[in-house]
């Protein structure tokens, strides 16, 4: 996701109405901080057990695919592809962040370049800021600041923007507002979003009241920003009835003028908001709709099992596995006799996100059937850069699912990465 769509989101309505909470946004289940959690994480917590902690051959298994994957991005050549060769080694970056690897985070953002580089490393300070490790929060923030972005002025902005973000975790906002240039009113929003994520009780109702005028306005990224912004705040008032009602009510009218994958979505993330709460019937009210808007619409092929998976996993989280592998073989069922007609760059996305839903059920080997199929159908393009990208992407949805490859995997991800030669 560029951090210009991520901007629009929150920002506006910020601008516009005043401070949000911290925002429950697709894809991580936090925020760009890193915080977010793994899936099968979720799982476990949402169904009350405790992870069992992983052996050493798993996280050797882990931290090589990461590696791979990196390794993989960091063959593309810097011309003429700078800007997806950072792109991809950032999602590397996210991923470590994402399962705590914050060492091999580290490691890994040293050898990037440009803005990317400085966003990873203010990331990195997020992290730490938030495990209460000051000193190296700091460092991190120095080092951001002094990363080499070239021309991008933007970058540079997105850069001090996260780093601002560090100081407002440690407490420090006069030296937040200072890292960021009062001109900048959108990345100053971003910062005051950071604020208002322990927003005094008293004026919750206050920020809700400005939430229902953004969703009036009918404005796409207002409404979205209030979206984002009411389920944060549900968060929070969900065990007080009248508010919980309040937030029910505005997201209800509010979601259904999105478009209808982010519809999906939205429910998706109200039901884990409540289920998380222990509103398991609301949550199931929330997950059903969300699955029959997801049936009652036609997607692209390439977008369907993607967007499917994500009903599917909630599914698992909240306990319904019959239900879940139920929907996850239709899916795939639906999905392989479409794949010839899904562009090769873009068909190994659908059997990650199929591979995804069944490691979260435990079903072995269609996991590692579907992981296969993946690396097959990324392996197609005759150009090098798109193969890098898929193997790349694989890789890192094997780590953060907890996937442990077969030799037999192992070698094939091995002979598509010595294969990545000009043309790219």
């Amino acid at each position: 996701m560029s951090y210009t769509r991520l901007l629009s989101f929150a920002t506006l309505v910020i601008l516009a109405l005043g401070a949000l909470p911290a925002a429950c946004s697709s894809g991580s289940t936090k925020d760009r901080s890193g915080t977010g959690v793994s899936d099968s994480s979720m799982s476990a917590k949402a169904s009350g057990t405790t992870a069992s902690p992983p052996s050493a051959e798993f996280m050797r298994s882990r931290t090589s695919l990461l590696a791979t994957a990196f390794t993989v991005a960091s063959q593309m050549p810097m011309n003429p592809h700078e800007r997806d060769r950072a792109r991809v080694q950032e999602s590397v970056v996210q991923a470590c962040l994402e399962l705590g690897l914050l060492d091999q985070a580290a490691q890994f953002a040293d050898q990037m370049h440009g803005w990317r580089q400085g966003i990873v490393l203010a990331l990195l300070g997020q992290r730490y800021a938030g495990l209460g490790q000051i000193d190296k929060a700091r460092e991190y923030a120095a080092q951001a600041l002094l990363v080499d972005v070239g021309e991008s002025t933007w970058g540079k902005d997105f850069v001090a923007t996260e780093v601002a973000r560090i100081y407002v975790k440690l407490g420090d906002e006069g030296k937040a507002y200072a890292t960021v240039s009062p001109a900048l009113q959108a990345e100053r929003g971003r910062i005051e979003a950071e604020r208002t994520a322990k927003l005094p009780e008293s004026q919750l109702d206050a920020q809700a009241d400005q939430f229902d005028k953004a969703i009036a306005t009918m404005n796409f990224d207002l409404v979205r920003g209030a979206i984002d912004g009411y389920l944060a705040w549900l968060d929070r008032v969900v065990d007080d009835a009248p508010r919980r009602e309040r937030a029910l009510k505005a997201l209800s009218a509010a979601i259904p003028g999105l478009p209808w994958d982010l519809q999906v979505r939205c429910n998706v993330q109200l039901a884990d908001v409540l289920f998380a709460h222990g509103y398991k019937e609301l949550a199931s009210l929330q997950l059903d709709r969300a699955g029959e808007l997801f049936r009652a619409t036609v997607f692209l092929p390439e977008d369907t099992a993607p967007l499917g998976v994500v009903v599917v996993k909630a599914r698992i989280r909240m306990g319904d596995a019959n239900a879940a592998r139920a929907e996850l073989q239709r899916l795939r069922a639906e999905f392989e006799p479409r794949a010839e007609i899904i562009q090769d760059f873009l068909r190994a996305a659908s059997w990650r996100s199929l591979a995804e839903g069944y490691q979260l059920l435990g079903d072995t080997n269609d996991v590692g059937r579907c992981y296969a199929a993946a690396l097959d159908a990324g392996a197609l393009n005759p150009n090098a850069r798109p193969r890098a990208e898929d193997l790349s992407a694989t890789c890192v949805s094997m780590a953060v699912s907890g996937f442990m490859p077969s030799t037999e995997l192992l070698l094939r991800i091995e002979h598509i990465r010595a294969g990545l030669a000009d043309p790219w």
